[in-house]
């Protein structure tokens, strides 16, 4: 009985010791538990319908308004009588103040659009039903293809 007390003794002795240098080694602390608590949360926002928009180009297409022209007529032009012609070009025709490229540009054609001429001048120029004036080497009297 002696040595089971003694062995028992023992064991309890190690265990204790072994205890004290776990403690001393994490610096006299504790063991700290650290829980993370995670949180969702659920917004719920009121749904509002936007009209589409279109995004336009800054373009200055005949048709639209512009100021009436002021450029004092210093060429000769001979009335004709009003006909349709047609914008022959790749993209754009200037529309211009004055027969020639020296002039203001105030509005520009599409390809194909229909242009109302009411004379023209001693260069080949036209002058558009609203007093503004383009190139007769880009007009045709057919819709370009």
């Amino acid at each position: 009985m002696k040595r089971s007390y003694i062995i028992a003794k023992a064991l309890g002795l190690s265990m204790a010791c072994s205890m004290v240098l776990a403690v001393t080694a994490c610096g006299g602390k504790g063991t700290e538990v650290t829980s993370l608590t995670t949180e969702s949360t659920t917004e719920t926002t009121p749904m509002v319908t936007v009209a589409p928009t279109t995004v336009e180009t800054t373009l200055l297409e005949y048709g639209m308004s512009i100021q009436d022209n002021d450029q004092a007529v210093t060429w000769k032009e001979d009335a004709i009588d009003a006909k349709v012609m047609y914008a022959n070009v790749k993209t754009y025709l200037n529309v211009r103040k004055g027969p020639g490229p020296d002039y203001a540009g105030v509005a520009k054609f599409s390809k194909g659009m229909e242009i109302v001429v009411v004379a023209k001048t001693e260069n080949g120029w036209y002058k558009t039903e609203d007093g503004f004036y383009v190139s007769g080497e880009y007009l045709s009297e057919t819709v370009p293809s």
